[in-house]
C-alpha cells in the first residue's frame, strides 16, 4: 500500500506544482515513514512546503512558519479501497492547491504572542477553490466555505 501511496503522491504533486517549482523527494525506504516531498518556490524563494500522505492523514506542513493542516481520510470505518483511493488522491490534490497558493505569494499570516513562554505564534489564513484554510502551529481549520 505504500508504494501505491508514493506513486499517488508523485503523480498529484507533479501535476500541481509544475516548472515554477523545486520538488524534493523526502521519502525513504523504511516501511515506518510515510512518503513526503518538499516542495519550494522558484519565483518566491523564502517559502517552502512539505506535504506528507499515509495511510490515515494528508498533510501540509511550512517550516518557516511553523504551521500545519492536516486531513483525515481513513476513518476505520470498512470501505470499498478504490473509493477510499479516489477520496485520498482528491483530498490530496486540495491540500497541495493550499500549498501551491501559499508558494505564489498568497496567504495572510497573523501573529499572536504565546500564551505561556516568550516568542509568538502564526496563523495562516489562505482561500482556494471558494474556501478558507486556517494553517496553526498546534490547531488547523480547514476547509470551509467563505
Amino acid at each position: 500500500m505504500t508504494r501505491d501511496i508514493k506513486a499517488m503522491l508523485d503523480r498529484v504533486v507533479h501535476e500541481v506544482f509544475k516548472e515554477d517549482f523545486a520538488i524534493v523527494n523526502q521519502s525513504s525506504d523504511e516501511p515506518a515513514r510515510s512518503p513526503s516531498v518538499q516542495v519550494s518556490s522558484r519565483s518566491h524563494e523564502d517559502r517552502q512546503a512539505v506535504i506528507r500522505v499515509d495511510p490515515v492523514w494528508v498533510e501540509g506542513f511550512i517550516p518557516e512558519l511553523n504551521v500545519q493542516t492536516a486531513l483525515l481520510i481513513d476513518d476505520g470505518e470498512e470501505e470499498d479501497d478504490d473509493e477510499l483511493e479516489a477520496y485520498r488522491e482528491a483530498e490530496l490534490m486540495k491540500l497541495c492547491r493550499v500549498m501551491r497558493a501559499y508558494l505564489q505569494g498568497g496567504g495572510h499570516v497573523t501573529t499572536r504572542r504565546r500564551l505561556f513562554g516568550r516568542g509568538n505564534t502564526f496563523v495562516l489564513k489562505i482561500e482556494v477553490d471558494g474556501f478558507e484554510w486556517r494553517l496553526g502551529q498546534n490547531y488547523w481549520a480547514g476547509p470551509k466555505p467563505i
